[in-house]
């Protein structure tokens, strides 16, 4: 198992580094990697300055999330190219609510497991930690590029500041099955759905103690859809909250 979450450790964080202009390692420095972990030193392909590059990038976000700022209002909506969903993924490899998403996630399972296949304790926490973090940028792959790319769908959020409050947080919550295509009209958001379906999926083949099957998928669904309503209150609302607490 600790042999997972280090491999898992290694796949999470290693392509933030080279997406953010870092060079993936060279042939030599590859046969160096292999002669080290042969004479039983670990290959250091994600040295400290990559790993404090990521922390960088995930505190530059944490500071955007409490200023209020990185989601915009409807007003502002245009649609976006290919290139531009696909930066979109990368950024939200480092939000935080992508490690937000993995906590609650890990908090659920913990207090309501399904699998025997963990220790109990923090150390337990932290191995269910890992592989939800796994699953939640997968997820982030799939909602934030692919799907929205195929389908031509839109998978950002939008505020909607001018509602009144209680149309506004039903617009807030309902944005987990609605969303925006390209064209500007609301439709079904396929990459939501299908996209958590996909990342459970794939999930289960390789997780300790996962059942496989429909059942699984769409009570994995069904918890993520409830969880990021509740997210997107909090982006709603928040930046209102903001100013009145912190006058800014």
């Amino acid at each position: 198992m600790r042999a997972l979450l280090y491999s898992l450790a290694l796949f999470v964080l290693c392509p933030f580094a080279f997406g953010q202009g870092t060079a993936p390692p060279s042939p030599e420095q590859l046969d160096v990697a292999q002669h080290d972990e042969a004479a039983g030193t670990p290959p250091e392909f994600c040295p400290a300055g990559r790993i404090d590059q990521v922390k960088t990038l995930v505190k530059a976000q944490v500071q955007k999330a409490v200023m209020g700022k990185p989601y915009p209002s409807v007003d502002n909506w245009r649609p976006l190219t290919a290139g531009e969903k696909f930066h979109t993924f990368l950024v939200s490899t480092y939000r935080p609510q992508t490690f937000a998403s993995a906590l609650v996630d890990a908090t659920a399972n913990t207090i309501f497991p399904d699998s025997k296949e963990y220790e109990t304790g923090f150390r337990g926490f932290g191995q269910r930690y890992g592989i939800d973090l796994a699953t939640s940028e997968t997820d982030v792959f799939f909602e934030r590029f692919l799907i929205p790319t195929v389908m031509k769908q839109d998978p950002r959020y939008f505020r909607n500041p001018d509602l009144p409050f209680f149309k506004r947080a039903m617009y807030a919550m309902s944005r987990v099955v609605i969303t925006r295509s390209d064209s500007g009209v609301d439709t079904f958001n396929a990459s939501r759905v299908l996209g958590g379906a996909a990342s459970q999926a794939i999930a289960d083949l390789y997780v300790p103690g996962n059942r496989q099957g429909m059942y699984p998928i769409a009570d994995r669904i069904a918890f993520d859809m409830l969880r990021d309503a509740g997210f997107n209150l909090l982006h709603e609302f928040w930046p209102d909250v903001r100013r009145k607490l912190l006058h800014r």
